[in-house]
């Protein structure tokens, strides 16, 4: 019984220093591999990254050009459209408290601005 336990301890010892550099072996394995994954996930990150910054672009584009669309198509006239609608929004609103002077032609309200410089040079004369 005693030979036999020698024999048992002797096996563990030899055993261990060789289940050790296994167990190193397969650490530095595994840890290849997760570093592996970690590269790939980076990997697509930067590529849904990049995809974020296209979508941007593109939005950017299609508000530049509805942006000169409407440039192209704003007048004074519609402009002072609107402002007459809105006024009377506001007219038939029971929490309406702005009040409007009428300044333009016929009352239309000024949508344009006006340039003061004539004004400013015929007072110094």
């Amino acid at each position: 019984m005693g030979v036999l336990l020698i024999v048992v301890l002797a096996l563990l010892l030899w055993g261990v220093p060789e289940y050790g550099r296994y167990q190193v072996r397969a650490n530095a394995s595994n840890e290849i591999q997760v570093n592996e994954l970690r590269i790939q996930q980076t990997e697509q990150l930067v590529q849904v990254e990049k995809q974020k910054a296209q979508i941007r672009i593109v939005d950017a584009e299609g508000i530049a050009k509805s942006q000169q669309i409407i440039n192209a198509t704003l007048t004074d006239r519609y402009l002072q459209h609107e402002a007459i609608q809105s006024q009377m929004t506001m007219a038939n609103s029971p929490n309406h408290t702005t009040i409007y002077i009428p300044s333009g032609n016929n009352g239309i309200p000024l949508v344009k601005t006006v340039d003061e410089t004539p004004v400013a040079a015929s007072k110094e004369k």
